[in-house]
């Protein structure tokens, strides 16, 4: 069945003529009728502009035009990014009759290299937290496991569910502290944050100038990085795969890994496919090395959340202190807390963030990248979450020290939920990350397992 398959799989049916842009988009359009109610991935779905550019595709390459390797290929959108003549409701009723006047640098982008919208997808309110609830619009469901509702990831928890569920085989999100990579470990499948600034932000509505960045969830590191390639062309000089070393080839590399200490709390099930993740690199050549944090994770939390918080306020201002608008209990809170930081401390904040950041990559010279779990425990149930301790511990360094990194499924827990092993590079290495995520997926199968629905729990 074709939606099994990742983004390069069904790029070669359409190429192979064993499949149609149109099959294959309307293979994904029926999934979502049917299972979309369950796991809540989509607030809108474009079913007849995506069919309509289905066939398009369809024609274009029996003509011999082909735009590359997203030619035909399904993608869905965080609706937090605009497309014109649609509403962008950054997971708000406050904005659900805000229509965008513009359609965003990255969707034109995406849509020249063939790609083809199927929706937008929910989110966590104005992007704020990482658990993926969200109480006025809905909360995604964690399609690993029907039984209990299971907290998705957030802030991008609709795009995550979305490719996780195979309500679409790529999805479009946003990381401002890991709003794409913890939701793609929660839910088992590869999710990339790149360097801030990379993926143009034009039509992406702000939380965090600073800290934001546009990522890209997949199946595999290789679809991402197809993704990625049709948004960000190859600058000379840039680190390429085959350039430095050949395919799949990391002997001569050196790898950091982090110490005991900085591994407090973390679920033993994590830890065990984090030590595992760490052997399997080793075990092809890689030289491993333990580096230690410049700060305590406690620091990077304060550090990040002046930042976060205070240039969030501004970003949503009008809302947090409109007491009459519908704003979450989980968001309002902690936004205002950023009206009182004074601009003294957002100042300082801003100021160790650079102390931190060349003290880091100081300490990662000649180093390709660092290891660490991507999160403490695997997906909680939605009553367990504790909303005054985001699941960013390890995640929130990436963004922070403007770095750029990967969540990689790389084991389960005795509940069968997936695990993830976070890859970080120093800003501007994203190719780089992206080969290490792909060398441990050549040497391991954890991405190509899919979750999927028992027909007893599912309603209908």
């Amino acid at each position: 069945m074709s939606i099994n398959l990742d983004a390069a799989a069904l790029a070669n049916l359409i190429r192979r003529r064993e499949s149609s842009a149109e099959d294959i988009v309307g293979a994904y359009l029926a999934r979502i009728s049917a299972l979309n109610g369950w796991y809540h991935a989509y607030l809108n779905v474009y079913a007849d502009e995506a069919m309509a550019a289905a066939r398009a595709a369809d024609l274009q390459l029996r003509a011999g035009v082909d735009l590359g390797p997203l030619h035909g290929i399904p993608i869905a959108l965080k609706d937090i990014i605009d497309i014109a003549g649609r509403p962008t409701t950054i997971g708000s009723p406050n904005h659900a009759q805000r229509i965008a006047a513009h359609t965003a640098t990255l969707v034109r982008q995406l849509q020249r290299a063939g790609a083809i919208v199927l929706g937008k997808t929910h989110m966590v309110q104005f992007a704020m937290g990482a658990w993926g609830t969200n109480e006025h619009m809905g909360t995604p469901r964690n399609p690993w496991d029907d039984a209990v509702h299971r907290i998705p990831g957030g802030s991008s928890s609709g795009s995550a569910v979305a490719v996780a569920g195979r309500l679409a085989p790529l999805a479009i999100g946003t990381d401002t502290g890991g709003s794409v990579r913890v939701p793609a470990s929660y839910c088992g499948i590869t999710g990339f944050k790149p360097t801030a600034g990379r993926i143009s932000t034009e039509g992406v509505a702000t939380l965090s100038h600073t800290l934001d960045s546009v990522g890209v969830f997949a199946h595999s590191a290789a679809d991402a990085r197809t993704v990625f390639d049709a948004l960000v062309p190859a600058q000379p000089g840039e680190w390429a795969e085959g350039f430095h070393a050949p395919r799949f080839d990391v002997r001569g590399m050196t790898l950091a890994r982090l110490p005991d200490e900085f591994l407090p709390d973390v679920q033993p099930a994590v830890r065990e496919a984090y030590e595992d993740s760490v052997a399997v690199y080793q075990s092809l050549g890689a030289r491993i090395v333990t580096v230690t944090l410049p700060a305590t994770l406690a620091h990077f939390k304060a550090v990040t959340g002046d930042i976060m918080m205070t240039e969030g306020a501004f970003s949503f201002e009008r809302e947090i202190t409109d007491m009459s608008l519908p704003v979450d209990d989980s968001v309002r809170p902690r936004l205002l807390v950023g009206l009182e930081v004074p601009a003294t401390r957002y100042l300082a904040a801003l100021r160790e963030r650079d102390r931190l950041q060349a003290d880091l990559l100081q300490r990662l010279q000649g180093v390709a990248g660092l290891l660490t779990p991507t999160t403490l425990t695997t997906a909680l149930p939605l009553e367990q979450v504790d909303h005054g301790n985001a699941p960013v511990h390890y995640t929130r360094i990436g963004n922070l020290l403007q770095m750029c990194g990967l969540s990689v499924p790389n084991g389960r827990d005795a509940n069968d939920l997936p695990t993830g092993l976070q890859i970080l590079c120093p800003g501007g290495e994203d190719r780089l990350a992206l080969f290490l995520a792909e060398v441990y997926q050549h040497h391991t199968d954890w991405h190509l397992a899919r979750a999927e629905p028992q027909a007893e729990h599912v309603p209908g």
